[in-house]
């Protein structure tokens, strides 16, 4: 069946379903929603109706439709990619106590992507109000030297430059440049004392 949620309590994590078609409204239960975002009152939704123990009717495996569908799911995707950002923190902070990286590693890292985030949400503010913007090339830079966390977090948080396809593919490839960097660093990188060599075999 398909409806509309009409009531949604989010502390107690319940709502009511009106359906397209005459009839009484449905009770559902956030353990009955599909993963993602909270329900929303006014959303679209499909589900399957059910009898609970009690013998009272209830929706189950309700699940968003049209653009609240896309919506959801884009919730979901901007949580997992924050995850990742911050995440990589974490990665670092395991090259340094495993592998022998140099502790300013993470808090190089962690400024170059607070100077990043910065810049993304001047860009934003700028693009909203038609004033002079961030070259892209800016904000690419900025990631390729080690701020592409932030930039991450700040393309969820900002909803800025995330849906455009051409920036995103060279953000990714820029990614990947500076993970191969990173990767190849116990070569290069000062203050290893014999990383290289552990890693050689020598």
């Amino acid at each position: 069946m398909q409806g509309r949620i009409i009531k949604w309590n989010d502390d107690r994590g319940f709502g009511f379903i009106e359906p397209e078609s005459a009839g009484q409204q449905v009770f559902f239960h956030i353990s009955d929603f599909a993963r993602g975002r909270r329900p929303m009152v006014g959303e679209s939704v499909r589900y399957r109706v059910s009898k609970a123990s009690d013998g009272k009717v209830r929706a189950t495996g309700v699940r968003r439709t049209g653009a609240t569908a896309v919506a959801g799911q884009l919730g979901s995707k901007r949580v997992a990619l924050s995850v990742i950002a911050l995440g990589t923190f974490v990665a670092l902070w395991w090259l340094v106590q495993q592998r022998g990286y140099p502790h300013w590693l993470p808090w190089a890292y962690g400024a170059v992507s607070a100077i990043t985030f910065v810049f993304y949400g001047l860009d934003k503010w700028a693009a909203k109000r038609g004033a002079q913007r961030t070259p892209e090339s800016t904000l690419q830079g900025l990631a390729l030297a080690g701020g592409w966390p932030g930039a991450l977090l700040a393309q969820q948080v900002f909803r800025h430059k995330s849906s455009k396809p051409s920036f995103q593919i060279t953000f990714w490839f820029v990614v990947g440049l500076n993970c191969i960097a990173l990767l190849w660093a116990p070569e290069w990188l000062p203050g290893q004392l014999g990383l290289a060599d552990g890693f050689n075999g020598r």
